[in-house]
């Protein structure tokens, strides 16, 4: 079947750019000729593939750039947020101090000699140091979170503020945190193993390394 000479004369481009379907319905308007409806819906039907096709195309081009944009933002972000964390490391270093080894076996020497107390303490052979080791922890924890920003009243309550994101061990510090809370709570009736204190004292540890602060 042959097409209108209207419509075998639009490209698919002219198709796009001068939408000749809503040409003809106001030709259709304003000729009064009763036939111009017919042929005009009937001219739709035969154009509406080409109306989809640049439908989609618009849409995709749109798609794609706004992906671009997307990326980019991303990117972007990724390396605010790098050096943040990298500006905060360094602040949370402590100044120039002497070296002290560790009495632990296996652990590196420390600049931070509030950790060489806690070494001590956890090394005694008194349980009492051993809870003293985890309060002086969480201490050094708080000093942490403030330095971070986070200025809560509570240690839990600095916790709760932080996103995971920026605290890789924060599980660790929630865990080491909940012993100490019982330590306070119960003080001597609170009982602890040597064997639990040191692994107490070791998640502290993981989130003490993470920013640089032993």
């Amino acid at each position: 079947m042959s097409l209108p000479i209207e419509v075998e004369q639009i490209t698919p481009l002219h198709s796009v750019t001068l939408n000749p379907f809503i040409d003809s319905m106001i030709k259709a308007v304003f000729s009064g000729n009763g036939t111009s409806w017919s042929e005009t819906f009937k001219n739709f039907w035969l154009l509406l593939p080409d109306y989809v096709v640049s439908i989609m195309l618009r849409l995709f081009s749109f798609s794609f750039l706004l992906s671009l944009i997307l990326i980019f933002i991303i990117i972007w972000s990724a390396n605010n947020l790098m050096r943040i964390r990298q500006k905060m490391h360094e602040d949370l270093k402590l100044p120039g101090q002497k070296a002290v080894k560790s009495q632990l076996p296996g652990i590196e020497p420390v600049l931070n000699n509030k950790w060489q107390d806690v070494i001590v303490h956890i090394n005694s052979a008194n349980p009492s140091d051993w809870k003293l080791a985890i309060l002086e922890c969480d201490i050094m924890l708080s000093d942490i979170l403030e330095k971070m920003g986070y200025m809560q009243v509570s240690i839990g309550d600095k916790l709760k503020s932080i996103e995971p994101s920026d605290f890789t061990n924060i599980e660790a510090a929630w865990e080491a945190h909940k012993i100490r809370n019982q330590i306070a709570h119960e003080g001597s009736e609170f009982m602890i193993s040597e064997r639990e204190a040191k692994r107490v004292i070791g998640l502290y540890e993981l989130v003490f390394r993470e920013f640089n602060y032993i």
